[in-house]
């Protein structure tokens, strides 16, 4: 018994090895992680980053960033978070190879290996690439992501990752542990509160088809009762932290981040497209070929509770609602959808023609690992190549020069599309595009910088005015696009000098 398990871990070692490969992460730090791993690398003292004003804000991840925290601080080492996310993606692609498996019962090992082989490929950096290339880059996580440009999955280990433990708590209920299922819910809220409605969504489900199958009342109210318990400390600290600001602050803050900050999230008039439907098609057809299954009322619910919040949004345009992501439930429902009806594809081959068992077999194995091996083959070229894109980049020499001669005192002023500075370089900014707070006043003050930035630089010369109040706001050297500005301003004293970039101390 302990060997068979030593076995089974050692294997699935292996594949989430390989998973992890196929993917293909991006290099440290980059994207969403600009904006989630800043307070958590703050309070390690990575940089000086503890007295950058965003850092400061109020966190909407704090477990996350404790994790982060923690991590760089005791291990001083950012590889691990590599190894995180690695784990996080062999937890969900084992539970999508279970949910595949018990739904069509996949036993035959060739039909598994069918199974697992289509998944990685679906999951592969060499199709998002195809996919982006060939039909333009709105397609490029079609199979694999959500609607509104929402995933579970990305290239960078970030809060949202966490949604896998949705998918392992399917595979528990499938497995008829609903009790044990509630548990990976409940975690997967608390890296990332964003998923409280999906989690609620996929409870109710839970609730409805236990009641269904037992008619055991106080059990579905107890199901229903422990999911309320272990997700209430994020429901405090969300209320409490981010729900008591003046409704008129509250609903500026609504405005920016709905019109200003995330319309390609928040408003279906930006992101429904041919994708949406592509993506709501798979959801429709997977829910149909699970009817009779545990899975089918957790597919209806999921769906319906999805699409009702939807049109109520969109019919009182309620930007609350618009910021509560109705439609996230999809970045799980879309996967979830495409795995089965591979699932239910592999099952139908296999009865269809059940010489793919017999004399087809050897062709069928070679076939699948040729595939696996062609996507890991891609997936480690784009991993060696980004990191080399990354250092050849405009802004890099630039930002380790920064890195270099940066000092506690130093607040810069940037571009606001230079969304990688402050991890780049471990120098507080003045403030960015990409990385915002999340608490009303907070929002708003962040809006206030970045209208004050935008005046600086998108003007067809420096509003050389603006520099004494970024000066009485700590700021200390500015960044500039050396093709596009010289020294306009008599205040400013040249440091640094490249072919794109150019910073300057600012006189105080």
């Amino acid at each position: 018994m302990k060997r068979r398990m030593l076995v089974n871990s050692l294997i699935l070692s292996a594949w989430t090895f390989v998973f992890a490969v196929i993917y293909a992460q991006s290099p440290l730090y980059t994207s969403n992680q600009n904006q989630y791993f800043l307070h958590g690398l703050a309070r390690a003292g990575y940089g000086f980053l503890q007295t950058d004003w965003l850092a400061n804000t109020l966190d909407p991840t704090p477990l996350f960033s404790l994790l982060v925290s923690l991590t760089y601080r005791v291990f001083q080492t950012d590889i691990l978070f590599y190894l995180y996310y690695a784990v996080l993606l062999g937890i969900y692609l084992f539970s999508l190879l279970g949910i595949g498996a018990s739904l069509f019962d996949l036993n035959h090992p060739v039909a598994r290996l069918a199974y697992l082989a289509l998944l990685l490929v679906i999951h592969s950096a060499a199709l998002r690439f195809f996919l982006s290339r060939a039909l333009g880059p709105e397609w490029t996580y079609v199979l694999e992501g959500g609607l509104a440009g929402q995933r579970v999955l990305g290239v960078v280990f970030q809060p949202s990752t966490f949604g896998v433990l949705l998918f392992f708590s399917i595979y528990l209920f499938l497995k008829r542990h609903t009790f044990l299922a509630l548990l990976p819910l409940a975690v997967s809220v608390s890296f990332h509160p964003t998923y409280l409605l999906s989690a609620g969504l996929i409870t109710l489900a839970y609730v409805l088809e236990d009641y269904r199958e037992e008619r055991i009342l106080v059990k579905s109210i107890v199901i229903g009762a422990l999911a309320m318990l272990l997700v209430s400390p994020t429901l405090f600290y969300v209320y409490t932290s981010f729900g008591s600001t003046p409704p008129e602050t509250t609903a500026q803050a609504r405005d920016v981040l709905v019109y200003f900050r995330i319309p390609h999230h928040a408003l279906i008039s930006e992101w429904f497209d041919f994708t949406s439907i592509f993506q709501i098609a798979f959801v429709l057809l997977a829910t149909h070929l699970v009817r009779g299954t545990r899975l089918y009322i957790l597919m209806v619910v999921s769906f319906l509770g999805a699409a009702i919040l939807t049109v109520i949004q969109v019919v009182t345009q309620d930007e609350a609602l618009a910021l509560l992501f109705p439609w996230r439930i999809s970045t799980i429902l879309v996967p979830l959808s495409v795995a089965i009806l591979t699932a239910g594809m592999v099952r139908k081959g296999f009865d269809r023609f059940p010489s793919l068992g017999t004399e087809w077999r050897p062709g069928l194995r070679l076939a699948s690992f040729t595939a696996i091996l062609l996507v890991t083959l891609i997936g480690t070229t784009r991993m060696i190549l980004e990191p080399q894109m990354i250092h050849s980049s405009d802004e890099h020499e630039m930002m380790t020069y920064v890195e270099a001669e940066k000092e506690p005192a130093d607040v810069y002023l940037v571009p606001t599309k230079l969304q990688d500075f402050r991890l780049a370089t471990g120098a507080p900014i003045y403030v960015d595009f990409k990385s915002i707070p999340y608490q009303d006043a907070e929002v708003l003050e962040w809006y206030r910088r970045m209208q004050l930035a935008s005046d600086f630089y998108d003007g067809a010369n420096l509003d050389c005015g603006l520099l004494e109040t970024f000066s009485a706001e700590g700021v200390t050297h500015i960044v500039l696009p050396s093709e596009d500005f010289g020294n306009q301003c008599g205040s400013l004293r040249l440091e640094y000098e490249d072919e794109y970039y150019r910073v300057y101390s600012l006189a105080r």
